[in-house]
């Protein structure tokens, strides 16, 4: 299905596991800014910022109009003025995704299930049955975050 098919909606809801949304990424602006869990922040590391999920979380990021998948470990979280998407990856997974040109992207995003394989994780993490913890809890609440920060 077409991104525009999907229109304004924050977060989209249907029967698939995981959340559906939009989709940024971080610049080479961000690099080597220290990220929430401390770490540097690595324009070529397959890292991620959510509001959605635990700090330390491998997901699954599927871009819906393309069907490319990445897995990405959530280390950051994003400014709390972002409502309208679920994830902002890493410069190299939206090079991987193919996102580069379009800037925002609708995404599925799922945690990976325990025992995953890495060729296989990113499919097994949109099958029916794939538990989501994180998808039933309300969006971690972050204190005001720096000026300027854009994240």
């Amino acid at each position: 299905m077409p991104a525009s098919d999907f229109g304004p909606a924050d977060i989209l809801d249907d029967d698939g596991p995981g959340l559906h949304g939009q989709a940024s990424f971080y610049g080479k602006g961000f690099q080597g800014r220290k990220t929430s869990t401390g770490e540097r922040f690595d324009v070529k590391q397959f890292t991620a910022a959510s509001n959605h999920f635990p700090l330390g979380t491998q997901v699954a990021v599927r871009r819906v109009d393309n069907d490319r998948c990445a897995i990405v470990k959530v280390n950051d979280r994003m400014h709390a003025g972002h409502r309208r998407r679920v994830i902002d990856v890493s410069l190299a997974t939206a090079e991987y995704l193919g996102m580069l040109r379009a800037g925002v992207v609708f995404v599925r995003v799922a945690p990976l299930k325990a025992g995953s394989k890495a060729d296989s994780a990113c499919r097994t993490a949109f099958e029916p049955e794939a538990p989501c913890i994180a998808c039933d809890e309300p969006p971690v609440r972050l204190p005001a975050l720096m000026s300027g920060d854009d994240r």
